[in-house]
Parts: C-alpha cells; sequence; structure tokens
C-alpha cells in the first residue's frame, strides 16, 4: 500500500493560504500527500498522530501552515489559526506531538518568525545518539506571506522525484534559490560544549563550531551516525 511521505497540516481560518491546495493540485498525480485542515490544536494533534499512524517508517517532512503568536516580550511562542488566539499551540507542545511518532525529516513551520522555535526546543535536545523528535527544524526570519509559501512548496514537492535526490546540505540553496530575498533558516543540532547541544543555524556553525555544515555532516558519517538519510527525498 502506497504510503504518504509528506504532511501538509493548514492550521487557519477557512479560506485562507489557498496555495496549499494549488500545490496539492499541481502534484497529486506523483506523489502521495497526507493534507489536514485544522482549526484547533486538539485537531492539529490527532492530525498529525493519524500521519505517523498511517506511515510508518516513511515520514519524510512535515510543513505546518499556520501564523506566528507573539507572547510578550515580543517573540513567537508557538503556532496557531489568527482569529482563535486560545487554539494555539506552543513550542514545548508540538515537540510532544511529534514525540509521539517519528518523524525521519524536518519540520518546515510555515509562519512569521517561526525560526525562533529553534531557541526554544533547543532545551528539548540532549547528548543522545538517538534521534530526536525533531530531526531540524526550518523557519523564516521575518513575515512570510502566502505567494512564498506556495513556492517553497512547490519546490519541496520536486525534491521527492525518484531522479532527483537532493540531500540535506545542498538543499537549504536551492530553496533560497527559488524565493530569492525571503529569510529561510535550517536549523540543525549541533554541540557547542561538551554537555549543551542546540539547534543551531547552519549559517552559523563556522563561528559557534568552527566548521560549516557539509564538514559536520561528513564528521557524523565518519564516526559512524551517518549523513541524514532523511535528507534524501523519495517517493512515497
Amino acid at each position: 500500500m502506497a504510503t504518504s511521505p509528506i504532511c501538509l497540516l493548514q492550521w487557519l481560518e477557512p479560506g485562507e493560504y489557498q496555495e496549499t491546495k494549488a500545490a496539492l493540485k499541481n502534484f497529486s498525480a506523483e506523489v502521495n500527500i497526507e493534507h489536514f485542515d485544522v482549526q484547533t490544536k486538539d485537531e492539529a494533534d490527532q492530525a498529525l498522530q493519524t500521519w505517523f499512524r498511517n506511515n510508518v517508517g516513511n515520514t519524510q517532512f512535515c510543513f505546518v501552515g499556520a501564523h506566528g503568536v507573539k507572547g510578550l516580550a515580543g517573540k513567537t511562542v508557538g503556532v496557531g489559526a489568527t482569529a482563535r488566539t486560545e487554539e494555539y499551540a506552543r513550542w514545548r507542545e508540538i515537540w510532544d506531538w511529534f514525540a509521539q511518532g517519528e518523524l525521519l525529516g524536518g519540520l518546515w513551520l510555515g509562519a512569521c518568525q517561526s525560526s525562533h522555535a529553534a531557541a526554544a526546543l533547543s532545551s528539548c535536545l540532549t547528548l543522545s545518539k538517538t534521534p530526536s523528535a525533531i530531526p531540524y527544524i526550518y523557519g523564516f526570519k521575518d513575515a512570510v506571506y502566502p505567494r512564498e509559501i506556495e513556492q517553497i512548496l512547490l519546490k519541496l514537492l520536486e525534491f521527492t522525484r525518484t531522479e532527483q535526490v537532493v540531500w540535506l546540505d545542498e538543499e537549504l540553496g536551492l530553496l533560497r534559490a527559488a524565493v530569492p530575498g525571503i529569510a529561510i533558516e535550517l536549523y540543525y543540532p549541533a554541540s557547542t560544549s561538551p554537555q549543551i547541544v542546540e539547534y543551531l543555524n547552519v549559517d552559523q556553525m563556522p563561528a559557534r563550531i568552527g566548521m560549516t555544515f557539509r564538514e559536520l555532516l561528513e564528521m557524523q558519517a565518519r564516526v559512524g551516525l551517518g549523513r541524514p538519510k532523511q535528507a534524501q527525498r523519495t517517493r512515497g
């Protein structure tokens, strides 16, 4: 039975973000996509668990289209639907949802200033070699708009074609080229001290850990952690 390696979770008011539906239509003939429309955080949680349950061993990436919810300090503290401020999930709640399944690839947070999730979720990482609930995070430094999200989704879905293998350390540049001017950021776990692991912005790795993202992946391969298998997109 075919599985759905991609989950698109649309957590918005009815009628918003029609670009996700357009992207689904364009690629539905060749890619199995599991798509959910939700308005509450309980529905969002249940949708993710359904995707995990139906696609064991092939949950390649999840794209959450939502709105960033700001806290008192002005930082984005979670995501949810615009007009339902009581129905949003904080970053730790989202981590707990993913901890119930097995995400093989990345979490895309399609919301304004969603890159704030990386710092908040770094406290959930451990030094264990056991894979984390969220292997890596894509977010946006600034505002992001429907047309830009559509372009990103189209490019991500292209990566699922078997004739076009794209690895994680190459993927970011291709995505940025597809949507120039948009601050797409990739955060990947790395040790910043003997006792601390953080989601690091891969652009800042040379300054923070003394090596590039490519060098980190090569080092992990040499010591047996392997080059991130989840970075290779394959058809479901």
